[in-house]
């Protein structure tokens, strides 16, 4: 977990170098965003997809597809869009796989009974 926090404050400081460096807000915040993008559907697609191995291992390397992404929007100025979707793609495999398959997931079988309900 220490390593996620440093990750993130690591993070944070390159954005930080990259502001003043540039001055760029608008890069800024959207490199603020992208950060909280990728921690937030980290977060949440580890926890759903942890029941399916193999998609738990896609979804980490999708992760760090994305964060390598972020990295190379910060020092080169190019935005790979279509590699942030890849966890979310991931994330929504998982949701067709549990209506596909049934409800042998519990993590999304308590998440989709009290949004249905």
């Amino acid at each position: 977990m220490w390593r996620i926090v440093l990750l993130f404050a690591l993070s944070l400081l390159f954005i930080a170098i990259d502001y003043k460096k540039r001055q760029n807000g608008k890069k800024t915040v959207i490199a603020l965003l992208l950060l909280l993008f990728i921690f937030g559907v980290g977060f949440s697609g580890t926890i759903l997809t942890r029941a399916i191995a193999p998609l738990f291992f896609i979804h980490l390397f999708a992760l760090l597809a994305s964060y390598l992404a972020f990295i190379y929007y910060l020092f080169k100025e190019h935005f790979l869009w279509y590699i942030f979707i890849l966890p979310i793609i991931t994330i929504t495999i998982y949701i067709a796989l549990n209506y596909l398959e049934g409800s042998r997931y519990e993590a999304l079988n308590l998440i989709t009974t009290k949004v249905l309900i």
